[in-house]
């Protein structure tokens, strides 16, 4: 039985986008004899991940990377145009703050109603009202009609109605820039006990800074794409840095001679300033033959060539392997050359360096990619120069594992009376 709580499984979600609008009856007659005027907008490309029981997980990305249209899928309010999701337990989804209140009704009244949706039991109903109107700290508004209140008021109360369900999954969606700084402070001792109780909780939000503080693994999508799952410092970190990278494309800055130069994406997702660009790799086998199938447990290498279009310093370079079409989407191992005890010597402009990884590939059967980075390791922020998914993609082939995403070599020796000691490895 799997302790997954939420399952996505190669989802991916089209918007289409009309271009003009017919209001006459001549209007759609007419439409019908022009070319479509609409677009298709791709909102979520085959994104698959899973969340396991009592996680705390930030979704991160840009405007219009398919961050709210996810969480509305988890909810159910959409249907995916491809793939599966998968949701075990009661959903708590607070995707508009204030949604489904009504202005001529008090404030005790509409926590009941919205409580009602929300799932309150029956039984506990006035009690998890109460609650609701302390936490918001609106005892003098109880009885007060909702178009009474200020807009500050009300995203308190909308919080602090959700915060009240008995769900096992939370669904939030952009809803921690609610109230003054010591009722966001109320919020986050809640979010500690909800992570303290084993709640899973999706958390959509522009603040990295709460995302690190509270957040177990990160989300990055881009456009519409999972760009990254890992622990909340590294994937924030790269995001940043990615995110710096894009403006300085967006601004038109032109380099001057020597500096770092944008790398535009291609079919494969790269982002990068362009300082240092890989220009060639593969994986092969120890005397240099081409891999594109790989024994469990097998040596092989990943040869990388890149080259320096400004000056750097202690360039980092690395790889991280990961399995294709896995529902965690969990990195398997990341390395570079800082970490091996290798560090690189500075970098001129056309300066072009020729790498070798050797590693042993002691997976678990199934298709994996290799991810290569390159980036500044001179400063303790992030410079990326050059990172592509899924730039080598091999498979692995006769693992004796049962099950997991390793072969750890295991060895089983055994005795039979009068016969000689005998050993079986994986």
């Amino acid at each position: 039985m799997t302790d997954a709580a939420i399952e996505v499984r190669g989802v991916s979600k089209t918007y289409r986008i009309p271009h003009e609008r017919h209001t006459t009856l001549l209007e759609r007659i007419l439409a019908r004899f022009r070319p479509p005027g609409f677009e298709e907008l791709a909102a979520l490309r085959d994104v698959t991940f899973s969340l396991p029981t009592g996680s705390f997980v930030g979704v991160i990305g840009a405007n219009g990377s398919g961050k709210s249209t996810l969480l509305k899928l988890l909810a159910g309010l959409l249907v995916p145009d491809a793939g599966e999701v998968v949701v075990r337990g009661t959903v708590a989804p607070l995707l508009e703050l204030g949604l489904g209140f009504h202005n001529e009704l008090t404030v005790a009244e509409n926590i009941a109603l919205y409580g009602s949706v929300l799932g309150y039991p029956p039984h506990a109903m006035r009690e998890r009202v109460e609650e609701a109107v302390a936490f918001a700290e609106l005892e003098r508004f109880r009885d007060a009609k909702l178009k009474s209140l200020s807009s500050g008021m009300l995203m308190r109360l909308a919080f602090a109605t959700a915060l009240r369900a008995e769900a096992d999954i939370l669904l939030l969606d952009e809803v921690l820039a609610v109230g003054d700084a010591r009722f966001q402070q109320k919020c986050f001792d809640v979010f500690a006990d909800l992570k303290r109780r084993r709640r899973t909780i999706v958390l959509v939000s522009h603040d990295l800074a709460s995302v690190q503080r509270f957040c177990d693994r990160v989300l990055w999508l881009h456009e519409g794409r999972l760009a990254m799952d890992g622990d909340a410092e590294t994937v924030v970190k790269l995001y940043l840095a990615m995110s710096r990278a894009d403006t300085l494309r967006r601004a038109g800055e032109r380099p001057a001679a020597g500096a770092a130069r944008s790398v535009p994406a291609g079919p494969v997702h790269r982002w990068g300033s362009g300082a240092v660009q890989f220009e060639d790799g593969c994986l092969e086998r120890e005397d240099g033959t081409p891999l594109g199938s790989v024994q469990s447990g097998q040596r092989v290498v990943l040869r990388l060539a890149a080259r320096a279009h400004a000056a750097v310093e202690a360039l980092a370079v690395g790889f991280i392997v990961k399995q294709l079409g896995a529902l965690g989407g969990h990195v398997i191992y990341s390395t570079n050359n800082q970490l091996l005890g290798r560090p690189l010597g500075t970098l001129r402009p056309g300066d072009r360096l020729v790498m070798r990884f050797a590693f042993q590939a002691a997976l678990l059967d199934g298709h994996y990619a290799l991810h290569v980075i390159a980036a500044s390791a001179a400063t303790g922020d992030i410079e990326i120069f050059d990172w592509i998914n899924d730039y080598v993609t091999f498979t692995v082939e006769g693992s004796r594992c049962h099950e997991g995403v390793a072969d750890l070599g295991a060895e089983f020796h055994y005795e039979v009376p009068g016969a000689r000691p005998a050993v079986a490895r994986s």
